[in-house]
């Protein structure tokens, strides 16, 4: 057991391990992403067709070129995801960066700006996940989804509530 607490931050409380836990269980999800779209799917699990409504195809504009060239429909049997293997790869990637950040931190809380920056990493994974819930309408609200939301909100709450216990120089 003691060569365990060799690996584990010298800092006190609990966000350091929390980190450490998050970050090891976002680099299983890493994985998962560049093997398999089952997972992700289930979180971005909007449903979307062919925009109809888009111009045709001239000399200046190409509606393969416009980011709303598929618009929602969660009722349409023939409609699709928009999770596609090179996104998946990109969220693996977006998660590892994240993942690498926030267990990079836990053993340096005591510096400001490695603490924002981990801190950011919450800010941004909010921000992701809920305008892909309710701007883009990549996802509805469910299990899978709960979880993202729930980790991104507290570490959002949490981080800036204790910042002053952890941080000794900015």
């Amino acid at each position: 057991m003691e060569s365990l607490a060799t690996f584990l931050p010298a800092a006190e409380g609990v966000l350091p391990y929390y980190m450490i836990l998050l970050g090891s269980i976002s680099i299983g999800n890493s994985i998962q992403a560049f093997t398999t779209l089952h997972f992700s799917r289930r979180v971005y699990n909007g449903r979307f067709i062919r925009n109809t409504n888009l111009p045709v195809t001239s000399s200046t504009y190409n509606p393969e070129d416009s980011t709303n060239k598929l618009v929602p429909d969660h009722k349409n049997s023939k409609a699709n995801d928009q999770l596609t293997p090179l996104a998946g790869r990109l969220f693996g990637i977006w998660t590892l960066l994240t993942s690498v950040i926030r267990v990079y931190a836990a053993y340096n809380l005591h510096n400001g700006p490695i603490y924002n920056i981990a801190m950011s990493t919450y800010v941004v994974a909010l921000l992701h996940f809920s305008s892909e819930m309710f701007i883009y309408k990549t996802m509805t609200f469910g299990l899978p989804q709960f979880f993202p939301f729930f980790f991104a909100t507290l570490g959002c709450i949490w981080m800036p509530m204790v910042r002053d216990s952890y941080v000794q120089f900015n």
